[in-house]
């Protein structure tokens, strides 16, 4: 066994991978500041041109257009994107079987054993796959080699673009002593907060705590995984099983007519909520980011980009994190026709990111009623139950179309925000 690698874990990490999509299937988008997203308004991924420049994700088109004149904005492209992502899981895979996908972008693989079977360190190996997968897909790869997940996370940012770092366990000290707590996998915004106000601030500080302080502290199961990993134990083991083709739901309507009213719009995108997560609960998946947008009379598109600390495929929660932001998209007095909605980064059930807070237990309860809203549904017809804040978009709907409508009444005992019609 190698004494610095029990678990040889490896992350691979595509380069600003939707923008480096596009420009390895248009030649003369090299060499150039390209960001997609051009559907939603807002940029999803930037190619390393762009950010350069002062470019970041979620920054709006027309601000992008003042900032960066020359920049090349390109609609997404989330089937090659797809396309991109499983040659990159069969090329490692042609290595080693225990490969996690982890997202369309990224994954992790456990090559634990294959310096004996190959007859060379891990480092070669490793080289040896990320130069085949360069070679092969055309875009460069960050790539991170440690005994564990979130040390292998730590080392393939360490160095991007198109770095390779080893963390080994006799070199890990020398990682987490300068690293911020915020930079460590599962550790950023309130999380990295938390830690930082009770003198953890560091991802070194966090892992020297002794185990009586996280008890002291009510730190829970998923707070202790990362503490162990910053520690050098092998805890949080690789999801197997295959993401499958589809990475994103997107739900998108036009409306008509045109409005300006917030409440109607707001309740135009819940229906679309409602719409795709009904799609990712079919498919037994959740989503780590959503992105929602609102469309002009005049085509011009504001959207926002938010990633999720526990996947969820519920439209209250989603709703939730929407409604503290929708003001960031809408704007008094303005006509707008269209909203939208996408799922990102989708994972099955059976998979979670970090716990860090008891989220997921919380929130599993709640996910639960929506089995029954699934089962009506399905039974009595499409929206014989859905959410109170798609209520408008719904009476509206069939008003327009000449149809008498229903007396509606809301079912708080189900969920809160929830309408029955009948």
């Amino acid at each position: 066994m190698n004494a610095n690698f029990p678990r040889a874990i490896v992350h691979f990490d595509g380069d600003a991978f939707f923008a480096s999509v596009e420009q390895m299937m248009n030649y003369k988008l090299r060499g150039k500041p390209v960001i997609t997203g051009g559907e939603r308004g807002a940029a999803t991924s930037l190619s390393y041109e762009a950010k350069k420049r002062g470019i970041h994700r979620g920054m709006r088109m027309s601000e992008i257009r003042i900032r960066c004149p020359e920049a090349v904005i390109v609609t997404s492209d989330y089937r090659s994107y797809g396309i991109y992502a499983h040659r990159m899981y069969s090329i490692v895979r042609t290595y080693t079987e225990k490969i996690e996908e982890y997202s369309i972008d990224e994954c992790f693989a456990d090559i634990t054993g294959l310096d004996e079977k190959m007859g060379m360190p891990y480092e070669e190996i490793v080289m040896k796959i990320k130069d085949e997968l360069e070679d092969s897909l055309g875009i460069t790869f960050g790539v991170g080699l440690a005994p564990n997940k979130t040390l292998a996370k730590i080392a393939s940012k360490a160095n991007k673009p198109a770095g390779f770092t080893v963390i080994p366990l006799e070199k890990i000290k020398d990682f987490l002593e300068p690293l911020s707590i915020h930079s460590v996998w599962g550790l950023g915004g309130a999380s990295g907060q938390h830690l930082a106000k009770l003198g953890a601030d560091t991802a070194y500080l966090f892992a020297q705590k002794p185990d009586i302080w996280l008890t002291e502290h009510h730190f829970g199961k998923a707070y202790r995984d990362v503490w162990l990993e910053l520690n050098g134990h092998f805890i949080k083991k690789l999801t197997l099983e295959s993401l499958g083709p589809t990475d994103s739901i997107m739900s998108t309507r036009t409306f008509t007519p045109p409005s300006v009213s917030r409440s109607y719009i707001f309740s135009q995108l819940s229906k679309n909520v409602e719409r795709a997560c009904e799609k990712a609960r079919n498919h037994n998946q959740k989503a780590r980011g959503i992105s929602f947008f609102l469309k002009t009379q005049e085509f011009t598109y504001h959207a926002v980009s938010i990633e999720l600390t526990v996947p969820t495929a519920d439209p209250t929660q989603v709703m939730g994190f929407i409604d503290k932001r929708f003001d960031e998209v809408y704007a008094e007095g303005v006509l707008y026709r269209a909203s939208g909605v996408t799922l990102r980064g989708l994972i099955s059930n059976e998979s979670h990111m970090l716990d860090l807070f008891g989220e997921i237990q919380e929130l599993a309860s709640k996910g639960r009623s929506f089995q029954v809203v699934d089962t009506v549904n399905k039974k009595y017809g499409r929206q014989t139950m859905f959410l109170g804040s798609s209520l408008q978009a719904l009476t509206t709907k069939k008003l327009s179309k000449g149809v008498k409508s229903s007396p509606i009444q809301k079912k708080t005992m189900i969920l809160p925000c929830l309408g029955t019609v009948y």
